[in-house]
C-alpha cells in the first residue's frame, strides 16, 4: 500500500468544485465510530448520549424492533461481535465454538447461509449488521443537518472476500454507498502519515475486539508503504474477555453471562490499575494473576509480529504504532518494548485512529484540493489451472491494486471448440495445494489444430479487492466474463497456513513443476510425432518409422519413474530418432510446394 500526494492539472483552479460529504466508518467488533474530516481536522460523531464510541451491540424487544445498546453488557435479546459471523457458512460456525456461543440461543443452521431467528423471523447476518451502519448513519446525519449517503469503511486486513462482501452489503442495506473498502492498518498509517513528519520503518500492532492485524511500514516524505502484512481474524479482545471469564468462573463460581460481564469491567480496570476489586463478589485480581491468564493470548500476537517481521526481512523498526482498545493493556507494550527496544507511538487515540484515517480517506476522494493515491496489495496470489494440475500465477501476492494483467492462451487438442478455466488462489505449484475460486467455460471457439487458437485472459482486481476474470478468443470475438464473490473466503489462519506451507515446501514444489511441465513436454512430443506419422505414414522406410515408434514407446514408459533427468534424455533421443522423418517431410513440403513451377 502506499499513500502518494499527488496533484491533478488544474484541480486547485476550480472555485466551483462543491465537497461531496462523506463519512469514516470503524465498523467494530466491539465498538464503532464513525467520523467525518475537513480540511484534514477529523471530527468525531457523538450519539444522542454524547458517545463518539458506540457499543456494536444490537438490541431488540418483543416485537422484534431493533435498536443499539446502551452499553456493551449482554441480555437475552442482543447479539454481541457480529463482525465475527459476517462471510462464515453454518458448518464454520458451529464448529467454532466461540463463534455458536455468540448466537447459539437464537441461529438457524439448517442451510449453507446462517440466519438469526428474531422472535417470530429470520435475518440474515448482513441485515443484522446493517442495523449498525443505520444508527451511526443517523447519528451524523442528527449531528451535521445533512444527508449522509456515503462513506469509506475499514475491515481487518485479513477479512476475507465473503466477510468483505458482507461488510459492503450491510452498509448498502443502511442506505449507504461505499467508496472504498480499506484495511483497518491501513487507514491507521494513513492517519499518521498525514499528521505525522515521521520517518523510517514502523509496525502496526492493532488488537481490536475480534481481530488482529500487523503491517509492517515504510514512512518516508511524502510516502508510505506497507513492505508486510499478518493477522488473525479469530484473536482479539473478545478472546482475552473469554479467558479472564473462564478464570473468574472456576474460582468465583460465576454464571457465565455475569463472568463475562465482570471480566470486560476488570479488564478495562487493570488496563490503568494495579489491581482490580469486586466487593460484592469477593473478587480481587492483581495485575500479575491477569497477565498470567492471557499470557498465552499476547505470546499468540507476539508469533504474528515475529512471522511479519521475517516477512519483511527482519528490518529494523524507528517505532510501533498501537491501534485497537486493547492494544492499551499493559502486558503489550511491555512485551514489544523487551522484544524490540524501540518506541511505542500512540499519540493518536488507539480507539479513534481507525476511524481517523477512514475519515480522512473520505475526504480526499470527495474533495477537489486534496489528491493522495492509496494503495492496496492483494494477500495471495491468483491464477489459473493449466494441463497436467499446475497452476499459472496470473497476479502474484503483496501486488499493488487496482490491478489489471493479460496473458495469452491457447488449445492443446486439434479441433478443440471450448476451454474450461479454473480460478485457484493460492502460493503452491500444484492445483491440489490451492484453493479453488471459480470455474467458467468459453465455447464457441473455432475448430484448428491444437496451439493454433489464441485466447486471451484478463484478470483484474479492483480497489476493494473484488476479482474478476475474462477471456477472448481473438479470431471471432467471443468473450466471458466472471466476477469472483467467492460465499466464503479464506480465512486468516487459512492465508497463514497457505503461505507457511508454500515457503516450506517451495523447493519440493519448485522440482514437482519441472518434472510436470517435462512430462508435458514429453506427451506434447509424443502427440505431435503421432500425428505427423498418420498424416504422412509412408514418407519413410518402415524399418526407420519403428524406430520412431520404439522410441515413442521407451519415452512413454519412463512416465511412470518420475525421474525427470531419464524422461529428458528418453525425449532427446525420440527427437534425434525423428531427425530423417523431419527432414523427409520438410523435403516434401518443399516439393509440393514448387511443383510446376518455374524459376524465373
Amino acid at each position: 500500500m502506499q499513500i502518494i500526494e499527488i496533484s491533478e492539472p488544474n484541480a486547485n483552479d476550480s472555485e466551483e468544485f462543491e465537497n461531496e460529504m462523506a463519512v469514516g466508518i470503524d465498523f467494530g467488533t466491539t465498538n464503532s465510530l464513525i467520523a467525518i474530516s475537513n480540511n484534514k481536522q477529523v471530527k468525531f460523531i457523538q450519539d444522542k448520549r454524547a458517545r463518539e464510541i458506540i457499543p456494536s451491540v444490537i438490541e431488540w424487544d418483543d416485537a422484534g424492533l431493533f435498536c443499539i445498546a446502551s452499553r456493551t453488557a449482554k441480555n437475552k435479546n442482543s447479539i454481541h461481535s457480529i463482525k465475527r459471523l459476517l462471510g462464515k457458512s453454518s458448518a464454520e460456525i458451529s464448529a467454532n465454538p466461540q463463534l455458536y456461543r455468540l448466537v447459539e440461543n437464537f441461529i438457524d443452521l439448517t442451510d449453507d447461509m446462517p440466519r438469526l431467528k428474531i422472535n417470530d423471523r429470520q435475518v440474515s447476518l448482513p441485515e443484522m449488521a446493517a442495523e449498525i451502519f443505520k444508527y451511526l448513519k443517523s447519528q451524523a446525519e442528527r449531528e451535521l443537518n445533512a444527508e449522509i449517503t456515503k462513506a469509506v469503511v475499514t475491515v481487518p486486513a485479513y477479512f476475507d472476500e465473503g466477510a468483505k462482501g458482507a461488510v459492503m452489503l450491510a452498509a448498502k442495506i443502511a442506505g449507504l454507498q461505499v467508496l472504498r473498502l480499506i484495511a483497518e492498518p491501513t487507514a491507521a498509517a494513513y492517519a499518521y502519515g498525514l499528521n505525522n513528519d515521521s520517518s523510517g520503518c514502523y509496525l502496526v500492532y492493532d488488537l481490536g475486539g475480534g481481530t488482529f492485524d500487523v503491517s509492517i511500514l515504510n514512512m518516508q516524505a511524502g510516502i508510505l508503504q506497507v513492505i508486510a502484512t499478518g493477522g488473525d481474524n479469530m484473536l482479539g479482545g473478545d478472546d482475552i474477555d473469554y479467558a479472564l471469564a473462564k478464570y473468574l468462573q472456576q474460582n468465583y463460581q460465576l454464571q457465565d453471562i455475569e463472568s463475562q460481564e465482570i471480566a470486560k469491567i476488570a479488564k478495562e480496570t487493570l488496563t490503568y490499575s494495579e489491581t482490580f476489586v469486586l466487593a460484592s463478589h469477593s473478587i480481587t485480581l492483581d495485575i500479575s494473576t491477569f497477565e498470567r491468564v492471557i499470557s498465552d493470548l499476547i505470546e499468540k500476537t507476539m508469533g504474528v509480529v515475529r512471522s511479519t517481521l521475517e516477512q519483511a526481512g527482519n528490518i529494523m523498526l524507528d517505532g510501533i504504532i498501537l491501534v485497537g482498545g486493547s492494544s492499551r493493556i499493559p502486558l503489550i507494550a511491555k512485551s514489544l518494548k523487551e522484544n524490540y527496544n524501540t518506541i511505542i507511538f500512540n499519540d493518536v487515540d488507539p480507539d479513534r485512529v481507525v476511524a481517523a484515517g477512514a475519515a480522512l480517506q473520505a475526504e480526499n476522494l470527495t474533495t477537489s484540493n486534496l489528491n493522495s493515491l492509496l494503495i492496496d496489495v492483494i494477500p495471495l496470489s491468483v491464477g489459473l489451472e493449466l494441463y497436467g494440475g499446475l497452476i499459472e500465477k496470473i497476479i502474484l501476492r503483496n501486488s499493488a491494486i487496482p490491478l489489471s494483467v493479460t496473458k495469452e492462451f491457447t488449445t492443446q487438442a486439434d479441433r478443440q471448440t471450448a476451454m474450461q478455466f479454473h480460478i485457484l488462489q493460492g502460493e503452491r505449484e500444484e492445483i491440489r495445494h490451492c484453493r479453488s475460486l471459480a470455474k467458467f467455460e468459453l465455447k464457441d471457439i473455432p475448430p484448428m489444430k491444437a496451439g493454433t487458437a489464441r485466447v486471451e485472459v484478463t484478470f483484474s482486481i479492483d480497489a476493494d479487492g473484488i476479482l474478476s476474470v475474462s477471456a477472448q478468443e481473438k479470431i471471432t470475438g467471443k468473450s466471458q466474463i466472471i466476477e469472483i464473490k467467492p460465499s466464503y473466503g479464506l480465512s486468516s489462519c487459512e492465508i497463514d497456513e497457505i503461505l507457511k506451507q508454500a515457503f516450506k515446501n517451495a523447493a519440493l514444489d519448485h522440482e514437482n513443476r519441472l518434472l510436470q511441465e517435462t512430462i508435458l513436454n514429453a506427451k506434447s512430443l509424443i502427440y505431435n510425432i503421432e500425428n505427423a506419422i498418420k498424416e504422412m505414414p509412408d514418407i519413410l522406410p518402415a524399418d526407420e518409422l519403428n524406430k520412431i515408434k520404439q522410441a515413442i514407446t521407451d519415452l512413454d514408459k519412463t512416465f511412470a519413474c518420475n525421474a525427470r533427468d531419464i524422461i529428458s534424455e528418453k525425449s532427446h533421443l525420440l527427437e534425434k530418432q525423428t531427425e530423417k522423418f523431419v527432414e523427409a517431410r520438410l523435403n516434401f513440403a518443399a516439393a509440393e510446394l514448387f511443383k510446376g513451377k518455374k524459376i524465373d
